[in-house]
């Protein structure tokens, strides 16, 4: 089953957003993956306010560098001690878009900014992809492990040669993303890693302990079978524990995280073992931003997000107003911590684009990288904390910033109307230059009368002619008269510039196709 809502892309083409709902994973292979959400606060009674040590935990992917964006707040690193999958000597240039951090740290007084301490980063689960599908329009579909990942176009970054096309059964890929309600990962990046070869392939994963044999130093995670070494007196190739004295503190129901080389899909040696205690920690804060998918509900105000419990009883602030909490939303809760209970100021919910209603795409005239705006079709955008920048040029930079944006640079803009002539960008997208200048939004202003016939997207004019092409909200011909006919403002209208001038990418010349969108 899988819950799904239909939108527009960049390209003016139909497209699904989907909240992955797995069906096709086994009775063993759900239990592994729940036990991804479910290893942190259960059950209980909420905690009372107190003891805050007002150390800010933010907890969410990278979004944008510059240094890093992280729920809506850029977090300088300099002094920041950063750790990649246990390694404590990475560096900021070993951040990548995509990836799922935990950053502590202090947020200046207006909230967009902050000075980090620790950033630290670990993948959701590594291993060779097997039964990779296709789903809806622009989803596809494996497993890892057992555990289903789903990878969506515009949503997950590839990584180190990963694309969305190019993955395939055997490929070993990392991933980092959302754990969802039914225990599968929402990719938000995918880094490969190799081919898969039995003896060699090393491979992470996280789960719950059943079938523990302390005779034969063994377990299961889920349909994993996986084996340890211990010898005595201690040797060389024993299997490392972590947050653990030694195999003793091993018992079924303990959740932890394993690394090792898989002599087949099902089969894994350990090399290190760790106690995972999931949330986001022993110590109270309050100072919380949390981004992640509703993973269970008790009430409106009893709910976990991220495997974290939140207590939403203090009337928290809701973006959208009137927002109701389903299992499958992705939300950015903010407020403090106490005993392991997210105590929620605001509830942002994270997977809605009903706003993003602007494309644009051609070449930008102008860039004020200090105020993080640009100018595109003489229309005005502005980026913020929540903005995503990538680039997907041929020499694409990793660590991709606003600064690094230049006029005649190509994009590819997503975002909402924010004032007259003015868009406020959730997406940015550098790319190689297209045959196509394209701009999409709101109508501002029409006039029917034929002497002449007219009409602004986001205050821009629109330059029609006698060759233009007009079609319905569904891809249908129709006449100019029928389109003048069905306008009105606030209309949602895409303007198409087929074969443009190679030297003119920043202008729409003409407008050879418009098409209602909504």
């Amino acid at each position: 089953m899988r819950m799904t809502k239909t939108m527009t892309d960049e390209y003016g083409i139909d497209r699904v957003r989907s909240r992955p709902i797995c069906s096709r994973l086994s009775a063993t292979g759900l239990a592994l993956a729940l036990a991804l959400s479910l290893s942190c606060v259960e059950g209980g009674d909420f905690a009372a306010t107190g003891g805050m040590s007002g150390t800010g935990i933010s907890q969410g992917s990278i979004t944008a560098f510059g240094s890093i964006f992280v729920n809506g707040v850029e977090w300088e690193l300099g002094g920041a001690s950063i750790e990649i999958d246990g390694d404590t000597s990475a560096s900021e240039t070993d951040l990548s878009l995509g990836m799922v951090v935990r950053i502590e740290g202090r947020r200046s007084s207006d909230g967009l900014s902050g000075n980090a301490t620790t950033v630290s980063f670990d993948d959701s689960i590594e291993g060779p992809i097997e039964n990779i599908q296709d789903g809806m329009p622009g989803i596809r579909e494996f497993e890892i492990l057992g555990v289903p990942v789903t990878i969506e176009l515009g949503f997950t970054h590839f990584d180190d040669g990963a694309t969305y096309e190019g993955l395939a059964d055997d490929d070993v890929v990392e991933v980092s993303g959302f754990v969802d309600e039914s225990g599968g990962i929402r990719a938000t990046r995918v880094e490969l890693k190799g081919t898969f070869l039995p003896g060699a392939t090393e491979a992470e994963l996280k789960g719950t302990i059943t079938n523990l044999d302390l005779a034969n130093k063994s377990f299961s995670l889920g349909p994993i079978f996986v084996r340890y070494v211990v010898s005595d007196p201690p040797a060389e190739g024993d299997t490392e524990f972590e947050d653990l004295a030694d195999e003793s503190e091993l018992s079924d129901g303990l959740f932890v995280e394993v690394k090792g080389t898989l002599r087949r899909s099902d089969e894994l040696d350990a090399s290190r073992i760790e106690r995972e205690d999931g949330g986001l920690g022993a110590e109270d804060s309050d100072d919380v931003e949390l981004e992640g998918i509703v993973t269970r509900v008790r009430s409106q105000i009893d709910f976990d997000v991220a495997g974290v419990r939140v207590d939403a009883s203090s009337n928290p602030t809701l973006d959208p107003p009137g927002l109701v909490i389903v299992e499958g939303l992705q939300l950015e809760v903010e407020g403090s911590l106490s005993g392991g209970v997210l105590l929620a100021d605001e509830i942002e919910r994270e997977d809605e684009d009903d706003e993003d209603s602007v494309r644009i795409r051609a070449a930008v005239t102008s860039v004020d990288g200090a105020a993080r705006t640009l100018v595109i079709l003489e229309i005005l955008v502005r980026a913020d904390g929540h903005t995503e920048l990538r680039d997907e040029r041929d020499d694409e930079l990793p660590n991709f910033r606003f600064e690094d944006i230049e006029a005649g640079d190509w994009l590819r803009v997503e975002g909402g109307e924010a004032g007259p002539g003015a868009v406020l960008a959730s997406r940015i997208r550098r790319d190689e230059p297209e045959d196509d200048v394209v701009l999409r939004g709101p109508v501002t202003f029409f006039a029917t009368d034929p002497n002449p016939r007219a009409f602004d997207i986001l205050d821009q004019p629109i330059p029609i002619h006698s060759g233009t092409a007009y079609r319905d909200s569904l891809d249908g011909p129709m006449t100019e008269d029928e389109f003048f006919s069905a306008i009105r403002t606030d209309r949602i209208v895409k303007a198409v510039d087929k074969d443009a001038d190679p030297l003119r990418l920043d202008v729409l010349i003409e407008a050879d196709e418009v098409d209602f969108e909504d």
